[in-house]
């Protein structure tokens, strides 16, 4: 129906729009004058053309499918820039052969009424639409065959979505199930027998089948829809390309969102923060170093070996402790109130009095700006450890060191070390998969009003 009732509502629109400029009386407030229009019967050739130019773009873009579950907002926005691209293409046809054209009002008219009368009869078609899905009719209806997390999630976000009904799944071997859960209705033997029975329009698969070349030929000689999830994503969903070499798909799983252009950026911002950190906290670099040699007389700075992306580097931080803090350690390993593979006591005896306020005021981390305008850190990421406590991490641990460390992260600024090293794993890792420049900038902005809680 939306073919259809496009086309009728463009030409609709076109021919309102040619009206209301016929009769200049009607818009008194817009003080137009008399025209030179196109002749009417050229003009409803025209407007026909126009309506089937808009309709052929619709389709070349998939605004027909009646397989996307598209959101109304989503439609409405590619519906408004298709409608424009229509409409410059006519702009520009008389551009090119120099034919006098009616009137702009017409078209820019013409271009406002097209898109209310397309977004009326859209909305009102959903509203029909729902009201028949509600009843029960037309619906697609969905069995699974597998299980695991991914069926799981997709039961949650499919569940009660309009138009879908999801009827259970095939495991392999009929069992019974918790309540709420998708029942089992068969294993992947009864297929056949399950489609029949129930009128199943997809078929989605969401773990390993064995004989799946059966199921899917099955499928296809029997005109249902067969999609499926590849194995793999059952582990990684998250930066995950589909690409093609001729025919043969190629799924790429990416270990973290920051590729090369995100690299590039971040690097510039680096350099770019880095540089302006360092002049302007000169000051207070120099009032450090004279309070820290005034207290015990010990070096300003000091070198602590960490890992960066699978090196270890040397970072730079205010010295806090006593000058043989290092060796004291070991005598302390029994005081540790850390879970994982950290070291953190409380009332570090190792701390020094000018150490406790640059340490509370995190000021001791800011030679580190020094690390981020040589390259080995930068600004935001996950926190830098020692060598030791990388080497006592398991496996899915090892993730965060796909990038950078960083002088500040996600981790930093949503509890520091009051976090379990659990905790600040997994939100290094949701900072890897879901990357982006202004989760940077509010990463940096979190972490100023950090500091001044003194948190």
């Amino acid at each position: 129906m939306r073919i259809p009732l496009d086309g009728i509502t463009v030409f609709c629109a076109f021919f309102l729009s040619y009206w209301l400029r016929q009769r200049p009386d009607l818009l008194p407030f817009l003080n137009l004058t008399e025209a030179d229009l196109l002749p009417m019967a050229d003009f409803i050739w025209f407007s026909l053309q126009a309506a089937i130019l808009v309709v052929l773009l619709f389709a070349w873009e998939r605004m027909y499918s009646l397989k996307k579950s598209v959101r109304f907002r989503q439609e409405l926005r590619r519906m408004i820039l298709l409608t424009g691209a229509a409409f410059t293409v006519i702009i520009l046809y008389f551009f090119v052969v120099g034919v006098h054209f009616f009137s702009r009002f017409i078209l820019g008219l013409a271009f406002v009424l097209a898109i209310l009368f397309m977004l009326l009869h859209r909305f009102l078609l959903r509203l029909f639409q729902h009201w028949l899905w509600r009843r029960g009719v037309s619906l697609r209806r969905i069995v699974f065959l597998g299980d695991g997390k991914v069926l799981r999630e997709l039961d949650r976000m499919w569940r009660g979505a309009l138009g879908l009904q999801l009827v259970g799944r095939l495991a392999a071997e009929k069992r019974s199930v918790p309540r709420g859960e998708l029942k089992i209705l068969g294993t992947y033997d009864d297929l056949e027998q399950v489609v029949k029975q129930y009128q199943i329009d997809e078929v989605v698969q969401v773990a390993h089948v064995k004989d799946a070349e059966r199921v899917v030929e099955y499928c296809q000689l029997n005109y249902i829809e067969y999609r499926f999830v590849p194995d793999m994503l059952e582990v990684q969903r998250t930066n995950t390309e589909i690409d093609f070499v001729q025919d043969i798909p190629l799924i790429t799983l990416r270990p973290t969102a920051i590729d090369w252009w995100a690299r590039t950026v971040k690097r510039l911002m680096d350099i770019l923060g880095a540089s302006v950190g360092l002049i302007l906290l000169s000051p207070v670099f120099a009032l450090v170093a004279v309070a820290l040699k005034l207290d015990d007389g010990g070096p300003v700075f000091y070198k602590s070996r960490r890992v960066s992306k699978n090196k270890e580097f040397g970072m730079w931080k205010f010295r806090s402790m006593v000058v043989n803090a290092d060796r004291l350690k070991q005598q302390l390993a029994n005081q540790n109130r850390r879970e994982g593979p950290l070291f953190k006591i409380e009332n570090d005896p190792r701390v020094t009095r000018v150490g406790r306020f640059i340490r509370r005021t995190t000021i001791d981390e800011l030679p580190q700006l020094w690390n981020v305008l040589k390259g080995d850190l930068s600004l935001v990421g996950p926190r830098a450890h020692l060598p030791e406590e990388v080497e006592r991490y398991e496996k899915h641990h090892r993730k965060v060191l796909a990038v950078k460390a960083g002088v500040t992260g996600l981790a930093q600024v949503s509890g520091r070390s009051k976090l379990d090293f659990e905790k600040e794993v997994k939100l290094d890792v949701y900072y890897l998969e879901n990357w982006s420049f202004w989760l940077d900038l509010r990463i940096i902005v979190q972490t100023f009003g950090v500091l001044f809680q003194g948190e």
